[in-house]
């Protein structure tokens, strides 16, 4: 797990579809300001070529939304972590004492719903039960899990 944690052309380009075709409103790409003298810092032709593809395949008619959200998993309110492996860095500090617990039920709900999972942080202003039918909390033991 080196930084910057960006993967190539075609990675990003699969990772950005999956996120769009899964309902996403907004897909970032966090881009270093420079790195090894790039003007563009992270980003290199490649990225730039994967992200000029997407723009034209989901402005194809093709391209589609494919789901409906079945669940959601509620992580700590401004939990900041990576969620790229179990270590990962929450905000700018190491993995906490929840870290493994979370990388648990995230792993064992996102091999049941794929991308019909939602993964939100708990926030009094975002109503949860309003908009989901399956919630499922950070903290939750999961029992019976397929």
């Amino acid at each position: 797990h080196n930084a910057p944690y960006l993967g190539n052309g075609t990675e990003i380009y699969n990772q950005l579809l999956l996120s769009y075709q899964a309902g996403a409103k907004y897909l970032i790409i966090f881009d270093y300001p420079s790195i090894e003298e790039n003007p563009y810092g992270v980003l290199t032709d490649e990225h730039f070529e994967a992200l000029q593809n997407l723009w034209e395949d989901i402005n194809n008619p093709a391209i589609t939304r494919l789901t409906t959200v079945e669940a959601v998993l509620v992580l700590p309110q401004n939990y900041g972590w990576g969620m790229r492996h179990v270590n990962d860095r929450i905000w700018l500090w190491n993995a906490d004492e929840n870290s493994p617990q979370i990388w648990d039920i995230s792993q064992k709900l996102i091999t049941q719903y794929g991308i019909n999972l939602d993964i939100v942080y708990d926030d009094p202003q975002f109503l949860i039960t309003e908009k989901y039918n399956k919630i499922y909390y950070w903290n939750q033991t999961l029992i019976n899990f397929k």
